[in-house]
Parts: structure tokens; sequence; C-alpha cells
């Protein structure tokens, strides 16, 4: 009956419009023979010729789609989709005039929610359409629908095409991604994001045992943060075949990717807030290996310039955080995804401003997080102050890893930055109780904490080739000098500890840090090219050593040292005059080891203690483990240098302290247990002779003219960790 319709002829003319005839002969009376080929070529023919008829035959075409829909006739409507499929590839020039009708029939067929084929033909043709690239814009065009409709099938929970489902409406999202997000004269895909975003997030998150299939990038496994997929897949995706196991994990994190490659520096924020709103509403958070998945496989994806964006909108959030009161465990989460973030930033951007920015936020959260600390221990909450610990420790790593990443002069400008902040934190502390200036101590310490881990990861290699005084600013080197000697002994540790990691370039200090003395200092396995090579820069020890040595007086004479501080100042003493490998630098040192002996052995007063010119009083253990300092650092530098009569001295009167004062050797004078019967009084032939070692030291060719003249300590400005005076 259609054949004989279509063929009537009444006066002259066809009963039938031509397209419509045209349309109707490409669909069979069999559905199972398919489109008729050679009446499918006379319509794409007919198209093509007469353009102005486009918009009729979709429209027709549409019509025919929506009636086998309704008679439930779905293999025509399956035709109905190759053949509308099939014509706009031919005259995809004209998209404009028939494209609206092409989107009614694909929603007519997408609202078949159940039906998994029509769904997948309807997605396949959804894709082909996106392929095509327009020139002429169309800005009243809504892709609202398959926004909405694609986010569903992403979230499907059908107990049998579930996975099938919801990689069709990952393909439908990439694909409307891939249409509009460049595309300046299409709808403006990014204010969809708030349902595209979380349905790509839902599907990423697999199992542990799935995600092991997943194969990796060597992007992405540097990281361990979790995997991402084969360029293979990639391409089997960007042609619209399915993956072999229709894994929605491996195809979210491909859609993932592909949207922050496309997205601009205008565009990441809104594809960022999403993200972090489903790890808020759904408590993704904890664990932290889901988050860490997420941000690597955007960090690995986004434009390096704009890699500082996704920190600065963590760090946002974790504000946010911080505003609502929320668990600190979440908070470490969060840090810990923003200490990866900053790692791959600083390999890729360096340290700009911004990236300094972000530094002094995280200072700002640490003082936060130490006031909530702090709170918590006032109300006894153990639990609350444990997880802020946590915390606080992502954060002091975090700094410390992005560091790693830099230049050595940006890492110095980190140091300094955070040596600059100790000021802040130190106004209107005398107006606080005691319990807060404790409270800001141990906030200072996390702070110096910070400062070691940057030192620690110092890198050796350039410093090495670079001045001395290029590298070590006096920006830095001023206030570490004067917080050698602060009150407090926890400060005075770490600082110690600070300046070995900044002198000490090749490795010296785990060899040099415990005070004995042996008899072959092979057994220390120092490097012999120290001698040789004038590693540490002279004209920087020239121009601070005196200031150097005046605050380590200071620090070797306070009354409340541990042992772990002696440690740390017989390791930097060693460090510096090894470093220099300079004549006059091992001199002033020597120097300056008896003016301290020599302070030490003035009269004691009446009750057994030792009253130095400064009015400091030192417990007996402090005086001997000083003494015993000394002797150690003699006996290394005599017997390192090849200065025979020093090392005879240094052997003499380590024997006469055998006999008669074995409390002044390194192996019984840091004992907290010392005999209060001991005399205060030293012998005198247990001390060490500067005559003596001064002629030793003149006749290897030393300049031993400053022996002559008293040591003085440099007068000046004493930094205190609590303020300034």
């Amino acid at each position: 009956m259609s054949e004989y319709c279509n063929n009537c002829f009444c006066c002259g003319c066809y009963l039938v419009p031509r397209y419509k005839r045209l349309v109707n002969n490409v669909f069979p009376q069999n559905p199972q023979h398919g489109l008729d080929k050679n009446n499918l070529e006379k319509l794409r023919f007919y198209a093509v010729v007469k353009p102005e008829k486009l918009d009729k035959s979709f429209r027709y075409m549409s019509e025919k789609v929506a009636r086998y829909l309704r008679h439930r006739n779905k293999p025509f409507v399956i035709l109905g989709i190759k053949a509308m499929n099939d014509t706009m590839k031919s005259c995809y020039q004209q998209l404009n005039t028939f494209v609206d009708h092409y989107l009614d029939a694909l929603r007519l067929v997408l609202e078949e929610k159940n039906d998994l084929e029509l769904t997948e033909h309807a997605v396949s043709s959804f894709e082909a359409f996106c392929e095509i690239r327009e020139e002429a814009p169309n800005y009243q065009r809504n892709y609202e629908f398959f926004v909405d409709r694609f986010t569903e099938l992403c979230h499907n929970n059908s107990d049998t095409n579930k996975t099938k489902f919801r990689c069709l409406g990952l393909r439908g999202h990439h694909a409307l991604i891939r249409k509009t997000a460049n595309d300046e004269l299409q709808n403006d895909v990014w204010k969809h994001m708030d349902k595209i975003v979380p349905s790509i997030v839902f599907n990423m998150e697999v199992r542990e045992q799935d995600r092991q299939s997943i194969p990796t990038t060597p992007t992405s496994s540097q990281y361990n943060l979790g995997v991402t997929t084969a360029p293979e897949q990639i391409e089997l995706i960007e042609r619209g075949t399915a993956l072999a196991n229709d894994n929605p994990a491996i195809l979210a994190v491909i859609v993932l990717r592909d949207l922050f490659c496309r997205a601009h520096l205008n565009n990441i924020t809104a594809c960022v807030q999403p993200i972090l709103i489903h790890l808020d509403n759904h408590d993704k958070w904890i664990p932290v290996d889901f988050p860490k998945y997420i941000f690597s496989e955007i960090m690995n994806s986004i434009k390096h310039h704009n890699s500082y964006l996704i920190i600065e909108l963590l760090l946002g959030h974790l504000e946010k955080h911080f505003h609502q009161q929320d668990r600190a465990n979440i908070k470490t989460s969060i840090m810990k995804v923003i200490q990866d973030c900053m790692v791959f930033a600083a390999a890729t951007t360096g340290a700009g401003s911004t990236m300094f920015t972000g530094i002094s936020r995280l200072l700002k959260f640490l003082r936060k997080s130490f006031q909530i600390q702090y709170t918590s221990n006032a109300n006894k909450t153990l639990s609350n102050n444990q997880d802020e610990h946590e915390f606080q420790t992502a954060v002091i790593n975090g700094i410390g890893d992005f560091a790693e990443k830099l230049p050595d002069f940006q890492m110095m400008e980190i140091m300094q930055f955070i040596i600059t902040s100790l000021a802040t934190l130190n106004q209107g502390y005398e107006e606080t109780t005691n319990d807060s200036k404790d409270a800001t101590l141990k906030l200072q310490l996390l702070l110096l904490k910070t400062v070691k881990k940057v030192a620690a990861t110092y890198q050796t290699v350039h410093r090495r080739e670079t001045s001395t005084q290029t590298t070590f600013p006096h920006q830095l080197f001023d206030p570490l000098l004067k917080m050698m000697n602060a009150p407090e002994p926890e400060v005075r540790l770490i600082v110690l500890e600070i300046l070995q990691s900044l002198v000490d370039r090749r490795q010296y200090s785990d060899k040099l840090r415990q005070i004995k003395l042996p008899k072959d200092i092979s057994q220390l396995e120092l490097p012999t090219e120290t001698k040789a090579n004038r590693l540490f820069d002279i004209a920087f020890m020239k121009k601070f050593g005196r200031q150097f040595l005046s605050q380590l007086y200071a620090c070797i004479l306070m009354d409340n040292n541990t042992n772990d501080i002696f440690h740390a100042i017989y390791c930097l003493m060693n460090l510096v005059t090894l470093e220099a490998g300079d004549k006059d630098v091992l001199v002033d040192v020597i120097h300056f080891c008896f003016k301290i002996q020599c302070d030490l052995t003035k009269i004691s007063d009446s009750n057994g203690n030792l009253h130095q010119s400064s009015q400091r009083r030192l417990s007996k253990t402090n005086d001997h483990s000083i003494h015993a300092l000394i002797a150690a650092y003699f006996n290394l530098m005599s017997k390192l240098n090849g200065i025979s009569a020093f090392s005879q001295h240094v052997n003499e009167i380590v024997r006469n302290r055998e006999r008669r004062a074995p409390y002044l050797l390194p192996v019984n004078a840091f004992n907290s247990n010392t005999d209060e019967t001991i005399p205060s009084r030293i012998p005198k032939d247990c001390l060490f002779s500067q005559e003596i070692v001064a002629n030793a030291l003149d006749a290897s060719g030393h300049d031993t003219s400053k022996f002559d003249r008293e040591y003085r300590p440099e007068p000046g400005r004493l930094f205190f960790f609590s303020k300034i005076i």
C-alpha cells in the first residue's frame, strides 16, 4: 500500500511529496533486512541537491520514529535512527537546518529508560552528531535534557544492565564535553558541571580489586595515588567503541581527564567545586585514597600553568571546614590531597607569588589547628587532640615535600618566609597568660619543624657549585643565629639542627653526631676531599663567623641545655670547621673553645656551682659535658688536620682525665646522675693548655696571633624565642 501511495499519479502530480517517498523507501518491508542502501543513497543525493528540503525530510523521519515508538516497533525505531544518522553525516554543512528535528527524535528514544538497545543506538548517534564541527553558531540549542538523561544513566541501578547503562551515560557526557567544551559557538556546557562532574566521580569509585585491574600510565604511577587508562583504551572510547569489559571506572577516568584537558582558567572552578561538594556530601574524604586518586588524575591532565588554581580551591575548601569546625581527620585528608597537588605544582610551575600565598594560608591553618588543640587539651579531649596533631604533621610534610621539588634559591625563600612569620606570632605576647604562652611556644616549634623539614630536603648538588652567601641569605641566617640562645631548649635544638642541614654539604652530620674520642678517626669514614677543597664559602664565614661564635657562646652556656643540644653543638662546630677547610676558621673555633674552658674554670661560689663571668650558673652535669665536648672537638681536629703536637697534647690530657677526672670524658660526662660529691675544682693537668696548642698550631703554619688577645663574644641584640628585646 505504501508503495502504491508513493507511486500514485493523479493529474500529473504525485500525491506524496518526493522527500516523503524517499524516506519511506529507505525502510524495508522486513526490518531484519536493514536499510535499503540504494534508496538511502537516493535520499542522501536528494538532500545534497536540494538542501532546502532537509528540514522537512528530518521532520518526517522524526515523526516516523515517534510513531514507531508509540507502536512499540523497536526494529524500525533503530532503522530510523540509523537513517537519520547516515543522512546527517552526508549533510553536516547544513546541520542547523535540521538539527532540532534530529535531537527531538533522540530525546524520544532516550525517554525509553529501560530499553538498553534503543539507548545504546541513541547514544552512538549522539556521539556521531557531537563529532561534527559546526561553523555557524546556534545559541538557542539546549542540551539540558541530554545532560539530565545521561546523568540518570550514570547512576543507573538496574539489576542486570547497570554497568552498560552507566557506560552509556558516561559516553554521552563525554560526547557533549567534546562537542561544546572548547566551542564558543555552542551553548555553554560549563553551567551543567554540577550534574556532569558528580556523575563522573560517582563512577570512578570502584572496589579495590577492580582498581587493580585498571592499567596505569607513567604519569600517575609516580604518585602511587591511583590509576589511569592505557592509550589504546582511550582511542577505543574516542571512536565510540565500548571497552571489552564495559568498565565504567575506566571510562569515568577518561572523561575526567579529557574534561580537565579542555578546561580553561575561568572554567576550572566550575569543574572542581562539584567534586568537593560530592566528597563532602557523601563522606568520601575518608579514607583519603579515593580523593587522592581523583586529584592525581586532575593534576596529570590540567594545563601546568593552571595547576595552582586547584591548590587554591582546595585551600579554600579546607578553610571552609575550619569555619564549620569539622572533624580534624577530614581536614587531614584534605591536607594530604593538597600536599600531593603542591608537589605536582612545584615540579611543573615552581613557586610563584601565588604559591607563597598558599604557604601563608597553610601556616594560618597550622595556627588555627593548634588553637583547637590547645582548647582540646583544656577540655581533656584526647581523640580530637590526636587528630589535630595528625593534621599539623600533614601541613608540615606538605610544605616540606613542596619545597623538595623547588630550586635551591626558592627553598631558601620558603624558609625565610616561614622564619619571618614567627615575628607576627609574637605580637601581643606579653599580654597573654602563661598557658597561652606555652601554646604559642608549641606553635612556633611547629613552624621551626616546618623549616627543618624544608632544610632537610635542601639538595646538595647545586650547593657544591654555588656561593654560600648567595644561597644562604643573611635574612635567614641572622634570625636563626639569634634563636640559638633562645631560653627554651626545644627551640635551640631545632635551630641547631636546621643550621646543621644548611651547612652540611657532604652528609657529615650522621658521622659527627655522637661526642666521642676515637683513637683512629678513620672509623668516622670522613671523605678525604674535605681538606683539599674549600667547600664552605670562606668569605661567608669571615663575614658571619664572629657573629656565629658569639651566639654559640651564649648557647653553650645555657643552664638548661640537654645532652641532645650538646651533641648538636658539637656536630655544628665540626661541620663549620670541616666544610670551611680554612686554617683561620679552625683557629677561631679553637680560640673560642679556650674561652669557654676559661669561663668554666673560674672560681666556684660557696654552693659549689660555677659562677660564670656572665653571671650564669651551670650544673655539674652541664659543666662536665662542655669539657667533654671540647675534648672531643680537639681530638678530632688535631688528628684530621695532622697536627702531631696538638694531637699528642690531647692524648695526654685524655690520659690524665682517665686517671684523675673520668667524669670529664664523654663516656661519663653525659650522665644525668652525676655524683654531687665530685669536687668542683678541676685538676689543672686535666685542662687543655692554650700555650701548647697555640705553639702546635703555629708550628704547622697557622696564624695564632689571635691567641695573644682575649676572646670577647660580640655584643648584640639577643633574640629570645618569646620576643625580641
